[in-house]
């Protein structure tokens, strides 16, 4: 696996890039700051670490794969898109669990026993109002 750190204003090897060397499509939005391309070439990981609000007058708020030329700008994710992302894994960790619950061991319902689940409080967590 090969690794390179893009700053956004130039490549990893220190050449500036030109406009003519990027690609001409939209750009492609990502919400990570470490991400791979692998558009029909060996997979190569960035670390965007370029600040788009630099003063920097040459930080251009964008990193191109060195192999296909392909532009990215991170963007991060609004809260309200980000909370219903979170919200989704927790609900499908619920289920898991529940499932899990049902296919308890002879110890693990004697366990349940000891210390017991409050059903009522977990159905009130699925439907959104806990």
């Amino acid at each position: 696996m090969e690794v390179r750190l893009a700053t956004g204003h130039g490549t990893s090897d220190g050449t500036r890039e030109t406009e003519s060397d990027t690609s001409m499509d939209e750009p492609k939005i990502i919400h990570t700051k470490t991400f791979s391309c692998d558009n029909d070439h060996p997979i190569v990981w960035y670390t965007f670490d370029n600040k788009i609000d630099s003063t920097n007058k040459t930080d251009k708020g964008y990193v191109v794969c060195e192999y296909c030329y392909e532009k990215f700008v991170y963007e991060p994710k609004d809260f309200h898109a980000q909370m219903l992302e979170e919200k989704e894994l927790l609900d499908m960790s619920m289920k898991e669990s529940i499932k899990q619950k049902k296919e308890r061991t002879y110890s693990e319902e004697m366990q349940d026993k000891i210390e017991p689940i409050d059903n009522d409080y977990v159905n009130k967590i699925l439907k959104g109002s806990g």
